[in-house]
Formats: C-alpha cells, sequence, structure tokens
C-alpha cells in the first residue's frame, strides 16, 4: 500500500488522482493532508510513503518519529494543462509564489527545464509585501499568497509528480509496468493536443463568424496592425477600392491606399476627414485600438451619416430640469445618510462627480441632487445615457456638427449638448461603456475646457460641470485596459459611492412604506422575507416587487403575494444555528482553521464545519483560507452577528 502524505487538502486531492489514474489498477493507495489530519488509522499498514514535498517530510517524521516505513519525497513538476497560460506571458520578470523556499526552486527548475526561457522567475520573499517593478505572478495554487500589489496573477494548479517519482515507485514494488505507466503519464500530453485542435477549429469558425458580422456593416472598415499590415477588411471596403478581400490581408497598408484618396488620411494627425471617392461624398474615421496595438479604418457614406441624424431624434435622451433634490432621497442607514451628506459637499464644487454603484441604487437620484444643490441649479441639466448609443450617434449628441457634415443635416450645424449644457450640468450615465474614441473625446473637454463639433475645425470653449455614473468597477476597468486610465483620474476628482441596498436594511421598511399606496399594508412575516432577501436589483427590484405584490394581493399583502424569486431565495438565504455557531467563533479572532474550529464547536463533524464555511462564503460572510491559513470573518458577517448581540 502507497499512502500519500500531502501539506493541504486541494494538494492531496491533485496527487491522489494522479496516482489513481496511473498506479490504482496495482496498489492501494491511502491519503491525508497534514491540515486535517496527522494520524490516519491506516498509518500501520503502508508500505510505502510518499510526501508531497520535503517541507511536507520533515514535519510528518516530527510527528511519527519512532515510524520507519520506507519514504519518497516526491519530485513536482508544471501541470501541462498551464503550458498555453505560460506561453502567452510576454518575455519579462514574473513572481513566483508558493509556501516554501524549496518548492519555489523546483517550480523555478521545472519552468527552465521545460523551455520557458522567456520568463525570469524572481523568489517571492513573504517579509516583502511590495514589488514595485513587477506586474505579474506565477503561482502553483497559491494565489491567495501573492502581495496586493501584484495585479495580475497566473494560476497553474498544483503541481503533480513528474516522470522520475512514479518510475521509483514503480521500481519499489518491482512492477513490470515502466512502459504502461509511461505511456498513460503522455496522455495527457495528447489529450491537452486534442483540446488545442478543438481550439484551434473554434477559433477558425469564430473567425469566419467575425469576418460574416463585418461584412454586415454598412460602413467600409479596414484594420491594420502596429507594423502597418492590413489584419481585416469588409466586402465594402474591398468595394470602395475595387480589390478583392483576400489579397487585402496581410499586404502594408501604406502600398494599397498612397495612391487613393484615403492615403493623405492616414498620415494626417486628422481623426476624422471627408473625401470624395467616385464622385460620392464619405465621412473617414480613424481610431486607434489598445487591444492590438494597431488602428481601425471606417469610411461612412454621407447618406447613412444622415440617418444616423434622423435616428438620434428618437435616442434615449433626456433634457430636463432636476426632477429630485436630497431631501427626496429616502436614508436612516449610515452608510447612505453619510453618502447624502457627502452628496451635498460635492454640489457645492465645480469639480467632476463620479457616481458609483450597482445598478438601481439611485445614482441618476443623486445626479439630479446635486445639480439642485449646486451654485448653477439655475442653469441647463442635461442627462445622456452613454451606454444605449453608437459612437457615431454619441458623438454627434455631445459634440454637435458644423452645416454640411451630413447631407440634407440642419442649416447652420447643431450644437451638441456640452454647448446646450454649458453654465449648468451634464450627466453621462454608464459612462463605463464609452468606446475609446469618445473616452478620448471627453478627455479633450476635461483638459481644455474646449469642443470640436463633427466636420469641424475649430474649437469652442465651453464651462459645464461633469457628473458621471457607472454600474462597472472603473478600476478594474483600468487595469483591463477597457477604460482610459489618465480619464479616471479626471472622472473621480470626487468619487460617490452609493451603498447596495442589502447593505442598508435599516432602509428598507422606510422606503417600503413609500412605495406603498396609502390604502395598502403588508403582513410581518411578507416583511421579514423582504428583509431576509439579498436584492440584486437594489431600489428598482424592491418596486417592482411591491408593484407585483400589490396587483396580486386582495388586502394585507403576505409572503404568498411576493414574487416567487423573491420568496424562494430569501428562504434560501436563511441562516441555521450552525452557520450562527460558526460565525460567533470566528467573530473572535482573525483567523482559524478547521481544526480550531472542529475544537471550539464540537458538536459539528469536519466535514460539516467544512461545508457551513463554503456556505458562508457564498454569501460574503466568511473568507474561506486556502491550505492552512485558516478562515475569517468578514464585515458583512460582523454586521449579521452585530443586531443579535444588541438583542441580547
Amino acid at each position: 500500500m502507497i499512502a500519500l502524505i500531502a501539506g493541504s487538502k486541494k494538494t492531496e486531492q491533485v496527487l491522489l488522482h494522479q496516482l489513481i489514474h496511473l498506479l490504482g489498477d496495482f496498489l492501494v493507495i491511502k491519503s491525508c493532508a497534514l491540515d486535517e489530519e496527522q494520524n490516519p488509522p491506516w498509518i500501520g499498514s503502508a508500505d510505502m510513503f510518499v510526501f508531497s514535498s520535503f517541507s511536507v517530510r520533515t514535519e510528518w517524521e516530527a510527528l511519527h518519529p519512532a515510524l520507519h516505513t520506507y519514504g519518497l519525497t516526491g519530485t513536482r513538476t508544471i501541470d501541462p494543462e498551464s503550458f498555453s497560460l505560460l506561453l502567452k506571458q510576454p518575455e519579462g520578470k514574473v513572481l513566483l509564489v508558493n509556501d516554501d523556499s524549496t518548492s519555489i526552486e523546483e517550480t523555478a527548475e521545472s519552468l527552465y527545464q521545460l523551455g520557458f526561457t522567456h520568463l525570469t522567475p524572481v523568489p517571492y520573499d513573504p517579509a516583502r509585501m511590495y514589488y514595485g517593478e513587477l506586474s505579474t505572478a506565477i503561482t502553483p495554487g497559491e494565489p491567495e499568497r501573492c502581495p496586493p500589489s501584484i495585479s495580475h496573477v497566473i494560476d497553474i494548479g498544483v503541481r503533480p509528480f513528474n516522470m522520475a517519482t512514479l518510475l521509483n515507485i514503480v521500481s519499489f514494488f518491482q512492477l513490470p509496468l515502466a512502459s504502461s505507466i509511461s505511456e498513460r503519464y503522455l496522455q495527457t500530453i495528447v489529450q491537452l493536443q486534442q483540446h488545442l485542435l478543438k481550439q484551434e477549429e473554434h477559433t477558425k469558425a469564430l473567425n469566419a463568424h467575425y469576418h460574416e458580422l463585418l461584412n454586415q456593416m454598412d460602413d467600409a472598415i479596414l484594420a491594420f496592425n502596429k507594423a502597418g499590415h492590413i489584419t481585416a477588411a469588409n466586402e465594402r471596403m474591398a468595394a470602395l477600392l475595387n480589390m478583392k478581400e483576400e489579397t487585402l490581408l496581410g499586404r502594408p497598408v501604406k502600398n494599397i491606399l498612397n495612391e487613393t484618396p484615403i492615403g493623405d488620411f492616414l498620415t494626417s494627425s486628422d481623426r476624422r476627414k471627408f473625401v470624395t471617392i467616385n464622385n460620392k461624398e464619405y465621412l473617414q474615421y480613424k481610431t486607434v485600438t489598445s487591444s492590438f496595438e494597431g488602428s481601425i479604418l471606417t469610411i461612412k457614406s454621407v447618406e447613412a451619416a444622415y440617418e444616423v441624424e434622423q435616428a438620434a431624434k428618437k435616442a434615449q435622451l433626456q433634457v430636463l430640469r432636476p426632477q429630485y433634490t436630497l431631501d427626496d432621497i429616502i436614508a436612516r442607514d449610515p452608510q447612505m445618510t453619510a453618502a447624502k451628506e457627502a452628496a451635498r459637499k460635492m454640489a457645492a464644487s465645480s469639480h467632476p462627480v463620479l457616481i458609483q454603484g450597482e445598478t438601481g441604487v439611485g445614482k441618476e437620484l443623486f445626479a439630479h441632487a446635486i445639480h439642485y444643490n449646486s451654485p448653477v441649479w439655475q442653469g441647463p441639466f442635461f442627462a445622456v445615457n452613454a451606454g444605449a448609443m453608437t459612437e457615431s450617434l454619441l458623438m454627434s449628441e455631445l459634440f454637435g456638427y458644423e452645416e454640411g457634415t451630413f447631407t440634407g443635416a440642419q442649416k447652420g450645424g447643431r450644437r451638441g449638448l456640452f454647448e446646450l449644457a454649458s453654465g449648468g450640468t451634464l450627466f453621462l450615465d454608464e459612462i463605463g461603456d464609452l468606446s475609446p474614441n469618445v473616452q478620448g473625446q471627453l478627455l479633450r473637454v476635461l483638459q481644455e475646457g474646449e469642443i470640436r463639433r463633427v466636420g469641424g475645425d475649430r474649437n469652442i470653449s465651453v464651462e459645464v460641470r461633469i457628473v458621471t455614473a457607472t454600474n462597472k468597477m472603473l478600476k478594474e476597468e483600468v487595469q483591463n485596459n477597457m477604460f482610459r486610465k489618465d480619464l479616471f483620474y479626471r472622472l473621480q476628482v470626487l468619487p460617490l459611492i452609493i451603498p447596495p441596498l442589502r447593505s442598508r436594511k435599516e432602509d428598507l421598511r422606510l422606503l417600503i412604506e413609500e412605495f406603498l399606496p396609502a390604502d395598502r399594508t403588508i403582513s410581518s412575516e411578507a416583511l421579514r422575507v423582504l428583509e431576509s432577501y439579498s436584492w440584486p436589483g437594489n431600489i428598482r427590484e424592491l418596486k417592482s416587487c411591491l408593484a407585483y405584490a400589490v396587483t396580486l394581493s386582495s388586502g394585507e399583502i403576505q409572503p404568498e403575494d411576493l414574487p416567487e424569486a423573491v420568496h424562494s431565495a430569501a428562504m434560501s438565504d436563511s441562516l441555521t444555528s450552525e452557520h450562527e455557531t460558526i460565525l460567533s467563533a470566528l467573530a473572535s479572532s482573525e483567523r482559524k482553521s478547521l481544526k480550531q474550529l472542529a475544537e471550539e464547536v464540537s458538536t459539528l463533524t469536519l466535514q460539516q464545519i467544512r461545508l457551513r464555511i463554503e456556505e458562508l462564503h457564498q454569501r460574503g460572510f466568511v473568507e474561506k483560507g486556502r491550505g492552512r491559513m485558516g478562515s475569517q470573518i468578514t464585515r458583512a458577517g460582523l454586521e449579521h452577528l452585530s443586531p443579535r448581540s444588541e438583542s441580547r
């Protein structure tokens, strides 16, 4: 019998699966993880102990000094399934993170021996928490150990045993299986290759799909990379150039376009320009992209652009007077009252305000109130859903256009919202959905206080208060290169975070009273259901829920009158006494291991505690530890316990 001894449950599971897959037909295999079990009942029956690392072997032998069964310290390698992740990583230094120095050295050696020489590993030092020169970390199954300063973590998974370790086991038991084991081991590589071939087929199908989508566009589109070679073009562009699509791809863009009216536009600093091709007028757009370090050239006929102008009349655009003040925002909860007070102070300033919060929390309500309480409250207030428009339409609405830009367009041109809102407030909702081009134009307005109309060649000064809102985590969007860093810092001079409804339960009853008709009441049972629900849709979902209940109920609202999704989720969200006991145990210290919790909560088995920890983690009440780090209660968990403590 083989006895596998690992440090953590995760490592045990991966290595046990490997041994059973390769040797399970010939040998009995038992296993344990030291952070959960240190004296298994089968310890005396083992013919060989296989240890996951040198540090694990040292710890085991200290626990069992009188046990002299043969032991083998396994050598580990890189999981082949992570090869593609490593190959995609650009050349340079990476932080190598693991739980001990020996494992880090082994991982570094494996990377070198396997040919990943484009990566220069820097060993992780637990005493050092900041690595300013590094942005990427590689870790074999220990992502929670990576320092907060590292923005990109590549988890290559628990390292399996290498072939030498497996053959040592075969030799010890004198099994005539060396070639068979080698073939089984190589099956993983074959399966990986099959997976890569399927991915390649999927990529080809996806490229064909994207090509079809490009050909459905009304505009002529051409993309070229940093080296100036054409990477994509649709049928309309090929027709405009009187060429075939397949003859365009891969060729230098200058060679193709230099002899056409478009060539001058490529080398100019203009982002848009009119051009006449075959006696027809077109508007050219040039966009620099960060995704593949290239550019996209779009050519739109002025007739199509005029259709965009007509569509603007039906766009989701609001030109309003502010409808709400801060007094209209219902709040008793400390987080919400703090947000109102912050908004009141921000309103007195002329700096941009960035309102962040989940969908349905009332971001537009705050935008109205900020304008109403501002020094420019008598000026115009315009609100536009930036995420609901195409780039062309939004550019036309925000910046306006000059006369003659579009065939049949308004005589004298048209002022955009930046001009119309001058002396007042412009509210841009869903700011996180702006295209890179519009982001660049908005940054210019914030930096220079000037705009340029579409098709115009002169700058126009504007003086407007900018309030923006988003339900996205813009900081993460910046890290993922989806939002400009310089624009983010310009917009978030005054950041205002609106708390979700689930964290301001003190306000729930006030909101219910506000939204219910004067002649309707709600039972205490239904109220408890609403109070235990997590409200992912926030205020908007609460309004819809109450409207549904009022429609279906014949008198006082009962639990069965509530939407099924709310009723079911609230019931499943309730915590049992076991959950409460574990939360209370975790509230007394920073972190506790499963073993420590089992000693304190003697009424539950280790498996029951592990299950309850996972359920509490899903609710956001517990931060689940990896390996031997243990688990700890979160702020939400403490907030859940505090009312109960006060009631005692």
